[in-house]
């Protein structure tokens, strides 16, 4: 079977990065090119005035978005290097830290390296729970060291959602850091850094806001506490001074922005803001298709499919064998362990991992069912 071309490609792989991105997105990251040739807070001259400008709108529409004010949007390389900024820059050693058994290498890992390193202790909660069920879950599993939560806010494996206000409220009650990764969430489902008990919100630019890969930012509530910083370098301002500044964004963002993609990311935004159908819409076909799956015969689902994300094995076939197939009728998935080995031990899918499926806002109904009828041929032809 000959491969298609990418007019006939059927992507469902937005959990990783979402595609195609709107035309305002690769049109103005040209026009950034062309005439914001300038470095942001390098220069007083015309061009480097353009690209602060631009980068400034990024910063409104992004706070706008996220609730919070434009100078605490902290612009970074994408949602892991956020989340690596915060967590290493509040915790020290002695601390404790919580997070959930739906955590990607994201959150796991750089936890799990400062507990190797830098006296760092940590422990699983469950996600999914809600009431009265996670409160005594949660304060089953509090210390008195206990400094943070990180909250994953919706599975990149199976679409389950944490309760996030209920876990921010918790959090406010006991005094802890609430780290939010939004990784799947942003631009889906309402993620605010102003919520009670908020303190920094760790977005990709990539995937649910549509912006250019290698964007994503930290939406920092107004009463999170200074937060050290991950790297160190010019930053436009203070520069007699062997210190980052302490105020925000200045203290986060050392070295060149990218501004290109900066400012595609404040078109992604925007036509996130545009479309609040766009969760809705995303939840009908993967709900659909998840129902119709449960039909054939041999196919294990795991977690939910109600959020965009679908992900399941086919008996006697491997999920990279199955995901090679997909690919040959032009439907691009994803196999493998998705950087979420607690997800899966959580769902039961350690021994061989899963085939993923994830919407966005451009598949439609019959994009479903066409993936539908080529799983339900899988199963005949390579069996």
């Amino acid at each position: 079977m000959s491969r298609f071309s990418n007019n006939h490609l059927l992507y469902l792989d937005n959990a990783a990065t979402s595609f195609p991105k709107p035309p305002r997105v690769m049109q103005a990251v040209q026009q950034c090119m062309v005439s914001y040739g300038g470095n942001p807070g390098r220069g007083s001259h015309t061009l480097a005035a353009r690209a602060a400008d631009a980068v400034y709108s990024c910063r409104e529409a992004a706070g706008e978005f996220f609730h919070t004010e434009p100078e605490r949007i902290v612009f970074t390389q994408n949602a892991t290097h956020g989340l690596n900024t915060v967590i290493k820059g509040y915790l020290r050693p002695g601390d404790h830290v919580l997070i959930s058994d739906i955590s990607h290498n994201a959150v796991y890992r750089p936890v799990y390296r400062l507990s190797q390193d830098a006296g760092i202790s940590f422990d699983v909660y469950t996600a999914g729970l809600s009431g009265a069920e996670l409160w005594a879950e949660l304060r089953s599993r509090i210390r008195p060291n206990t400094r943070m939560v990180v909250v994953t806010h919706m599975s990149n494996v199976s679409s389950l959602t944490d309760s996030l206000p209920e876990i921010a409220a918790f959090c406010r009650q006991f005094g802890l850091l609430c780290i939010v990764d939004a990784a799947q969430s942003a631009g889906h489902i309402p993620v605010y850094a102003d919520m009670e008990g908020v303190t920094a919100v760790c977005v990709p630019g990539h995937k649910g806001l549509f912006g250019p890969m290698g964007t994503g930012l930290i939406a920092f509530s107004d009463h999170a506490p200074v937060c050290g910083s991950l790297t160190q370098g010019g930053s436009g301002v203070l520069s007699l001074s062997p210190d980052m500044p302490e105020d925000l964004p200045e203290h986060l963002e050392a070295g060149t922005l990218a501004v290109p993609a900066i400012a595609g990311l404040c078109e992604g935004i925007r036509f996130v803001s545009r479309h609040p159908e766009l969760y809705q819409k995303i939840s009908r076909h993967s709900s659909w298709l998840w129902e119709e799956m449960h039909n054939i015969r041999g196919v294990t689902l795991y977690g939910g499919g109600d959020g965009g994300i679908i992900s399941f094995v086919i008996d006697g076939i491997s999920p990279a064998d199955t995901a090679a197939y997909l690919d040959r009728c032009g439907i691009c998935v994803r196999s493998g362990y998705h950087c979420a080995p607690l997800a899966h031990r959580k769902f039961g899918s350690m021994d061989t991992g899963t085939v993923r499926l994830s919407f966005g806002m451009f598949n439609t109904g019959r994009d479903a069912a066409r993936v539908l009828d080529a799983v339900s041929k899988c199963k005949k032809i390579l069996l």
